[in-house]
């Protein structure tokens, strides 16, 4: 099988200053970063790309389609022998998850370009390709590209930037199922402790407004994750959300005027009159323990939103359903609920998913009761 020998080239020196060895001590003669590197830059990138609020492209070369196992490393070393040809030395390129999958990081890319730079690289990669491999081979070679933060389509979130959330640690899958331990006898407690109201609410519903009980609802869970929560009715039928997600989308880009910080309607004009007291005291969300009880929610996290709210959100804002399932209540509610602004919504439930414990969620339950009763930004 071909291979090119690399010559003094800026790109080789520069693989050569920052080159590591892998977990046995092995030299990469491939000139690849090895995994765990590439994928501490894949992280740290993808913060930089939160702070500048640029995009980030990353190219992903799959030959796993290639089942040659004696020849696993020659096709590895191909395939970086390939790359050295295609990028600039300011891109990384490293092993992801397998020695047949490889990763590029293009930095520096300019929004209005992203389109062209997929296509230019992608045909200078496959060409180069074609210079070391047969062709049978290199069409067993898949190439695709991932730009964070997602723009729209039927993905909002990659789980390709997020590699630290795909493979999480003993500590992490420890805290989890304690997490989920605690939703599961929360959730049955709190069936148990407010049906009575599951007995009422569904008679007062009816009596003032035609339809259903409940409503159902698709929201945006964790990692992206797309559920239906169940809540009582606190709204009349057939309403146009068009109010609604003009409002989101204002709130969100810093645009509401008049009740600035307000992340709820005032006096929304849909809220049935017997909804605007189920949601002044969180009733209509009592359904939700059902949710928890599923496994689609916590007892505590971020609030859930609607599609049409993720899709106005930035980089950085999309971190705050990363990791965690979203929560009946959470730091944000107990806080300041609706009358913090959506910036600072985001900000507190960050701090929660960093500093999350189990103490944490106790204490924010323990709270939860009295914001609710003193019903501060609740509309």
């Amino acid at each position: 099988m071909a291979r090119t020998v690399w010559k003094n080239s800026s790109w080789l020196q520069n693989f050569a200053r920052h080159r590591r060895t892998a977990a046995d001590g092995a030299s990469q003669d491939h000139g690849l970063f090895p995994e765990a590197y590439f994928l501490e830059k894949l992280i740290q990138e993808r913060k930089r790309a939160e702070r500048s609020n640029k995009p980030l492209l990353v190219m992903v070369i799959d030959a796993q389609d290639i089942r040659y196992p004696d020849f696993a490393g020659n096709i590895t070393d191909s395939l970086g022998d390939g790359l050295s040809g295609c990028i600039r030395a300011t891109d990384i390129c490293g092993l992801l998850r397998s020695e047949l999958r490889v990763g590029v990081i293009f930095t520096e890319i300019e929004p209005d370009k992203l389109e062209t730079a997929q296509l230019v690289v992608a045909s200078k990669t496959r060409q180069r390709f074609a210079t070391l491999l047969s062709d049978e081979l290199v069409t067993r070679i898949a190439i695709s590209f991932h730009i964070y933060p997602v723009a729209g389509g039927n993905g909002l979130f990659d789980m390709t930037f997020y590699p630290e959330l795909v493979a999480p640690g003993y500590r992490a899958k420890a805290g989890d199922l304690v997490k989920r331990s605690l939703d599961i006898v929360g959730s049955i407690a709190g069936l148990v402790l407010f049906s009575p109201f599951f007995a009422v609410l569904p008679v007062l519903i009816k009596l003032y407004s035609k339809g259903p009980v409940f409503f159902l609802q698709n929201r945006i869970g964790r990692n992206g994750r797309q559920f239906k929560v169940i809540k009582f009715r606190s709204m009349y039928l057939d309403n146009d959300d068009v109010i609604h997600r003009e409002y989101t989308r204002k709130l969100i880009k810093g645009e509401v005027d008049g009740a600035e910080g307000v992340f709820k309607i005032q006096g929304d004009p849909r809220v049935t009159p017997v909804g605007r007291y189920l949601r002044k005291y969180s009733l209509d969300e009592l359904p939700q323990f059902l949710n928890v009880l599923k496994g689609d929610m916590a007892l505590v996290g971020p609030r859930p939103p609607i599609r049409y709210e993720v899709e106005n959100y930035s980089g950085w804002q999309r971190n705050r359903l990363m990791g965690k399932k979203p929560g009946i209540t959470g730091l944000w509610q107990v806080t300041g609920r609706s009358s913090t602004s959506f910036d600072d919504m985001v900000r507190l439930d960050l701090r929660y998913l960093r500093g999350w414990s189990v103490v944490l969620d106790l204490k924010i339950l323990l709270r939860t009761p009295l914001a609710v009763f003193k019903t501060k930004g609740a509309y």
